[in-house]
């Protein structure tokens, strides 16, 4: 028996998660990310996220795959798909990956103070 690997939030620095774009929780690492587009990034592992088992909430595309919908876990925006099942795998897209929409992630959690400007001198320090 190995000893189990517990994942401690603190210890990950901000610039390798993706956050949710509406609370700010994390929902994976930059380093699970496989492939990118404009409107959606392809990762296969995410975490915080709820995936509903209800069929109710999986769609079938034309070219045969179906998907899940899939939920930030904090503040049930919906985030992306699963892929549940797929007739031809492709490079990428496969089954068990997810694809997350742009619009709903970012890159890193803002809020404390990164954006923030350092008050500049108007006069410049010219002479006076």
């Amino acid at each position: 028996m190995g000893r189990p690997f517990i994942l401690h939030y603190d210890e990950i620095p901000d610039d390798d998660c993706i956050n949710c774009r509406c609370c700010g929780t994390r929902v994976g690492f930059i380093r699970d990310l496989q492939a990118t587009s404009i409107l959606s990034w392809v990762f296969h592992n995410v975490f915080n996220v709820e995936v509903p088992e209800d069929k109710r909430y999986h769609q079938v595309e034309e070219d045969g795959r179906t998907l899940a919908d899939t939920y930030c876990i904090n503040c049930g925006n919906l985030l992306g798909w699963k892929v549940i099942a797929i007739v031809k795998p492709r490079m990428f897209i496969r089954e068990g990956v997810f694809i997350i929409r742009t619009s709903q992630i970012g890159p890193n959690n803002q809020d404390e103070g990164a954006n923030e400007q350092v008050p500049n001198d108007e006069q410049g320090g010219a002479n006076e």
